[in-house]
């Protein structure tokens, strides 16, 4: 046997052996995923959480009475694609021992200014959302937008303070007088 041969043999034998720990060390490699599902918890909600006016008295003149509603706000929907709320009333219905009481008109109910929304919880609030509407001030007899969030805010929970005035007409007899509110949240800035 010449060297060669015998030098060829070595490097074969030192290759195969090579060959047979790399197959046997070295781990084998493949893609692997993993997924993570988010769902949305189905909240997007927009109510008046407290309503007050102030009591008046029997009076053979208008009387401006004034009060508060307290406007909450819930988006868990987890998809940031903003959303606006509008309010709207019902004439306050007349409950009494008067046979003449009447209804007061819903156009005699406003919201007198739309306060800055305030945080609760979650996305804080932004520059862009959620803000208050400069012109949601005005009669309740139509809807008015109070607030509202651009797309990518909004995401959370908010309060909206709403100062609002009632104009009792003269003549009004004592008793009871109920509206309904409307609030409706929509989608979309």
């Amino acid at each position: 046997m010449n060297i060669s041969t015998v030098a060829k043999r070595s490097i074969l034998g030192l290759v195969g052996a090579a060959a047979i720990t790399a197959s046997i060390a070295s781990p084998a490699f493949a893609a692997n995923d993993v997924t993570q599902v988010i769902t949305a918890n189905g909240t997007f909600t927009a109510s008046i959480a407290s309503a007050s006016l102030n009591t008046i008295a029997y009076s053979n003149t208008a009387v401006t009475t004034t009060g508060n509603l307290g406007m909450s706000v819930d988006d868990g929907r987890g998809s940031s694609a903003g959303w606006n709320v509008t309010v709207a009333s019902t004439a306050f219905g007349y409950v009494g021992a008067s046979a003449i009481g009447q209804a007061i008109p819903a156009a005699n109910f406003a919201i007198t200014a739309t306060d800055d929304p305030a945080y609760v919880a979650v996305q804080a609030i932004q520059p862009t959302g959620p803000v208050k509407v400069t012109t949601g001030a005005g009669s309740l007899n139509t809807a008015r937008e109070t607030i509202e969030a651009a797309a990518g805010t909004g995401s959370g929970q908010y309060t909206q303070a709403l100062p609002v005035s009632l104009l009792v007409p003269a003549f009004s007899q004592a008793g009871t007088y109920t509206a309904t509110l409307t609030v409706t949240i929509t989608s979309g800035p």
